[in-house]
């Protein structure tokens, strides 16, 4: 912590502040100013040798690892339900391994509370990321279902070539009673199913996109077309924000298992190995993290786009 830091944190503190309140309003209240000057020059001596103080480190590193515990306890609270059971799982998982680790006993407790909250870092990456996977595999849920719902999905023609859809008189009927799937719409926690309900996404869009094109080709109507256009552009987008999400739940895919793996590892070297090359790991995997969090706010104007795109 830099000293600005650490004197502007010893400022603050509550008993400081409290202690500068009390002694100006006893010279207030006496008419008197050598309480407040007393009280300053004992200010000066408090900014100039408590910040530096090992007794005020543990202070501020006690302080700070308390508002990160209780930021991560009311990120679990408001996230860790809404997982699936696999993953609430893993996440309980990860925090008896935090916990194991700190249990063990090491020389030097400085890098060791730096792995600690690397540690903790992580911890909240992972409930963060684990909401966005959730997010994500709902949404490409709820568009499938949508096609399944609203609009008939696509069939293949016994030729083997693109597929494509009923046609207009048959969806009426299609609406009433939807094609009936080979698999359940549950979330899967495997690619799998993303990857299959991505292509069949992909494909309705593909078959409407065509379907729309030939009509524009015939028609005659200037306001009609650009109704078939705006649909045209609309779809097309959804198309690219389908692709783009599942190859972010991918990554996602990947980066959970990397922090669940990076957890396992520390715990099982955290005493064979130096501290350089265990804060090496750990730098490693926080890079990563970082770098997915990055993605995942340039995305956003994304799911903000197909959000109202849908409605």
């Amino acid at each position: 912590m830099a000293k600005e830091n650490r004197i502007g944190h010893a400022f603050r503190e509550s008993f400081n502040t409290v202690g500068l309140a009390s002694v100006t309003a006893l010279s207030v209240a006496l008419l008197n100013p050598m309480p407040l000057l007393a009280g300053l020059v004992v200010e000066a001596a408090y900014l100039l040798f408590v910040p530096d103080s090992k007794w005020f480190e543990a202070r501020m590193a006690k302080k700070y690892d308390a508002e990160v515990e209780a930021r991560r306890q009311k990120l679990k609270d408001q996230i860790l339900p809404t997982l699936r059971p696999d993953m609430m799982e893993k996440y309980n998982r990860l925090e008896l391994m935090r916990s194991q680790i700190n249990g063990q006993q090491v020389d030097d407790a400085k890098w060791f509370l730096e792995v600690l909250r690397k540690l903790d870092y992580l911890l909240e990456k992972f409930l963060l990321f684990a909401s966005k996977d959730m997010q994500f595999r709902n949404y490409v849920r709820s568009v499938r279902d949508e096609m399944n719902t609203g609009r008939p999905m696509p069939r293949q023609d016994t030729r083997g070539n693109n597929q494509r859809f009923e046609t207009r008189d048959k969806r009426a009927n299609a609406k009433q009673n939807p094609p009936v799937t080979n698999y359940s719409p549950s979330v899967d926690s495997s690619d799998r199913w993303i990857q299959q309900a991505t292509v069949e996404i992909v494909s309705h869009y593909d078959s409407e996109i065509l379907e729309l094109n030939e009509a524009l080709a015939k028609e005659q109507d200037y306001d009609t077309k650009a109704v078939l256009e705006k649909r045209c552009d609309v779809l097309q987008r959804r198309r690219e924000f389908v692709g783009k999400t599942t190859k972010i739940l991918t990554n996602l895919n990947h980066q959970l298992e990397l922090v669940q793996d990076t957890f396992g590892l520390i715990n099982d070297e955290i005493r064979a190995r130096s501290p350089e090359q265990i804060l090496a790991d750990i730098d490693d995997v926080v890079y990563q993290t970082e770098a997915m969090t990055s993605l995942l706010e340039e995305v956003a104007p994304y799911e903000q786009m197909s959000a109202r795109l849908s409605l």
